[in-house]
């Protein structure tokens, strides 16, 4: 009778056992399957007073390609920089999207090449252990630029956001647009957007009291829709996003329609939402 006990007991220890390690792997695959797919990041938006000298600028003196989509555009990578017409724009510094940031293979060279072209030199170079050389521009606008010397990553670099909670709003930006939440260089916490076809992008979000970007030099962020647009926005307002205009379309003189909406992002971190039909991957 003890020997028949203690196996029963067995028996019932090892299917519980099983149980518990079901009950995990059903759990990690839901969460797996749950993950909110990598929106491919699409486009940078900068106010300015005259958008053709501020186009001229960018490429003179960060590269990039010109595209003839619309006039005014240009192409680091994948990513769109584009220009808004507005004299009124206040600096960058201090918003929900505090800077934008460009990497060099020599920023030595690259800084007395700003020197010698007058360029606002707002911190000079250093190198910070561990991490890279890094200094901080600013363009002609009002748009803070942290330039720094990383290898991995050439042209454009990353986008620096302002928010009060960090955590919160790398939270928010993978739970709507996906990406992968992991730490740059090993030391600095970041959400990395890779897609296929498109250049890859890193999220920061500096600790600290943020003003809405809208009338910013930098006045938005874009992520590019890989869908209806509609349904985009919809799956966004279903987890809580608040759109703050509905998807219309825009004829652009040299491409097809595209269709764009806006949301609220972080802090005030304005973001548009972008379908460019008709284009494949990174174009």
């Amino acid at each position: 009778m003890t020997n028949l006990r203690l196996a029963t007991l067995a028996q019932g220890n090892l299917l519980r056992l099983l149980a518990v390690v079901t009950f995990v792997l059903i759990a990690t695959n839901t969460a797996a399957t749950a993950q909110t797919p990598t929106l491919p990041y699409d486009h940078i938006h900068l106010n300015v007073p005259d958008p053709a000298a501020a186009a001229n600028w960018y490429e003179k003196y960060f590269g990039g390609r010109r595209i003839t989509e619309a006039p005014d555009r240009i192409m680091f990578g994948s990513t769109r920089f584009m220009f808004l017409r507005n004299a009124t724009a206040t600096p960058s510094a201090g918003s929900a999207i505090d800077h934008v940031g460009f990497s060099f293979a020599d920023l030595d060279a690259k800084m007395k090449e700003f020197e010698a072209a007058g360029i606002k030199v707002t911190t000079p170079a250093r190198d910070v252990a561990g991490l890279f050389k890094l200094a901080f521009v600013e363009d002609p606008w009002g748009t803070r630029i942290e330039v720094v010397q990383d290898p991995e990553l050439l042209g454009l670099h990353h986008m620096h956001l302002r928010a009060p909670n960090p955590d919160e709003a790398f939270t928010w930006l993978l739970d709507k647009f996906g990406g992968k939440r992991q730490q740059l260089k090993g030391r600095i916490d970041a959400v990395r957007y890779d897609a296929d076809g498109f250049s890859s992008m890193w999220i920061l979000v500096t600790k600290g009291e943020a003003e809405p970007s809208i009338g910013h030099a930098i006045d938005h962020i874009g992520w590019r829709s890989t869908k209806a647009l509609a349904d985009t926005i919809n799956e966004l307002v279903a987890k809580g996003v608040v759109a703050t205009s509905q998807p219309r379309a825009l004829p652009l003189p040299n491409g097809p329609t595209i269709n764009f909406a806006y949301v609220a992002g972080p802090a005030g971190a304005r973001i548009e939402l972008v379908e460019r039909p008709g284009l494949k991957p990174g174009q």
